[in-house]
């Protein structure tokens, strides 16, 4: 899925979850319908973090320039951020309404509830498949999947409560599935913000490992040693890379930067390579000592 096909899935989701929304939010006042109006609430949050992860798409698909000279990748990462936090606001208000009606459930009109929960989940799991698709890399749409999932989620509670209260007078049921919702909400939002806030933080990718890296590096001819070896990223599966390397008197220092960035950009994929070539016996001058090999260790 190119840059402009995931925007144009973005504005598209963006308009059905608004237009539907007002109809949810309506139906569960006249219903009573707290998880109907939870879905509606989480419909309401959908259009925002659409909304977000929309523009954050569009100034992620800027180029780089003289100020920003790695691109303006970090923007889905922002957007996704945003969107995590705004999903768990939403699932705290949930949670705290739901135990409220937990004491004094309310009266449910579970026929118009279930009908417009029924149409819900069908307009959730069309916007789902719209968005899938190419996401996995991509935490910023990611984000936005989880909005319309958590959507779907919140129908099927509102259906189930629905019938509960429809065959057996449950009217617990209601704020029951509403707690449900929220809780599964809040998980997949930590998920993502937890993600979000390690890229951003740059910690090493999740699917790369640290000594593999330097496995890989060590086992390229000529290279005598790693240090100062980095890892982090730009954005989920956009992973950069620098470090030193120490090669052998007799190699030839171009040659073995270029066969060993070929090579890491072959299997590990890295996206940004910036690697700095030392004779074997050269003092690097911008490295803690004890992080440098020294040159006898060679022999």
């Amino acid at each position: 899925m190119g840059d402009a096909d995931s925007r144009w899935r973005l504005g598209l989701a963006l308009g059905v979850t608004a237009s539907f929304m007002g109809v949810e939010a309506a139906v569960g006042l006249w219903t009573g319908s707290l998880a109907l109006l939870a879905d509606a609430g989480h419909m309401l949050s959908d259009a925002g973090g659409l909304a977000v992860a929309l523009v954050a798409a569009r100034i992620a698909a800027r180029p780089r320039d003289g100020q920003r000279t790695l691109g303006w990748k970090r923007a889905s990462v922002l957007g996704a951020t945003l969107n995590a936090s705004l999903l768990l606001a939403i699932a705290f208000s949930i949670v705290v309404e739901g135990i409220g009606r937990l004491g004094e459930p309310a009266e449910i009109r579970a026929g118009p509830m279930m009908v417009v929960a029924a149409i819900g989940l069908l307009v959730n799991l069309g916007m789902a498949a719209l968005l899938h698709g190419g996401h996995q890399h991509d935490l910023n749409r990611r984000a936005a999947l989880m909005h319309v999932l958590g959507d779907a989620l919140g129908s099927v509670g509102a259906l189930v409560a629905g019938g509960l209260v429809l065959t057996m007078g449950w009217g617990w049921a209601d704020p029951v599935a509403s707690l449900c919702i929220a809780l599964i909400i809040a998980v997949g939002a930590w998920r993502i913000l937890k993600e979000a806030t390690e890229v951003l933080m740059m910690a090493a990718p999740r699917e790369i490992s640290f000594e593999s890296v330097r496995e890989v590096m060590l086992a390229e001819p000529g290279v005598f040693a790693v240090h100062d070896l980095h890892l982090w990223s730009l954005a989920p599966g956009a992973p950069v890379l620098s470090a030193h390397i120490v090669v052998n008197e007799e190699a030839v220092a171009p040659i073995v930067r270029r066969r060993l960035e070929d090579r890491l950009r072959t299997v590990l994929h890295f996206e940004h390579l910036t690697i700095q070539v030392e004779q074997n016996g050269e003092m690097c001058r911008c490295c803690p000592t004890d992080e440098v090999p020294r040159p006898e260790a060679a022999r």
